[in-house]
């Protein structure tokens, strides 16, 4: 049988003879790495295995409440990143949460005409601080005064 490599680290192996389509080596890194792929996989797409782990984690949380308490004081350097981690995010929160009042109110605009005519990116709220490649390109345009003469199919009306 011909020798496949791993995807993980790379090193040439023999695939078990029971498992022909094997990815990953033997090495116990590996295995852990192909365990952890499936198992993302498997919550991103079976809703059902998604209940039962989020089940399993409500009871074992149950049989175990003090466990993070006891983790924290026994690990204080976690504890100091994690806190510091979760300032950072309640000020990016609170940043988007500023934004979100600005959002979607009658006097947005200044009271003067402006002219907001262009090519716009529309990006979602939550995608702020992320780079997507699917952002949409929009083109505003002005409305004349007589919009009301417009039909409903965008067309000039004839009078």
């Amino acid at each position: 049988m011909a020798r496949k490599r791993c995807k993980h680290c790379w090193t040439l192996f023999f695939p078990s003879p029971r498992n022909p389509n094997q990815k990953y080596c033997s090495d116990p890194a590996c295995q852990r790495v192909r365990k952890r792929n499936w198992q993302q996989r498997k919550m991103r797409e079976d809703k059902a295995y998604r209940l039962n782990q989020k089940d399993a984690q409500k009871r074992w949380a149950a049989k175990h409440p003090d466990y993070w308490r006891n983790y924290r004081e026994q690990n204080p350097e976690y504890a100091r990143q994690n806190r510091e981690k979760q300032q950072r995010r309640n000020l990016v929160y609170r940043g988007l949460n500023a934004i979100a009042e600005q959002i979607a109110k009658m006097d947005a605009l200044p009271d003067k005409e402006i002219d907001i005519s262009g090519y716009y990116g529309l990006v979602t709220l939550q995608d702020l601080l992320i780079a997507k490649m699917d952002a949409k390109i929009i083109k505003i345009t002005e409305v004349s005064n007589d919009y009301d003469l417009v039909g409903s199919d965008c067309k000039e009306r004839t009078r």
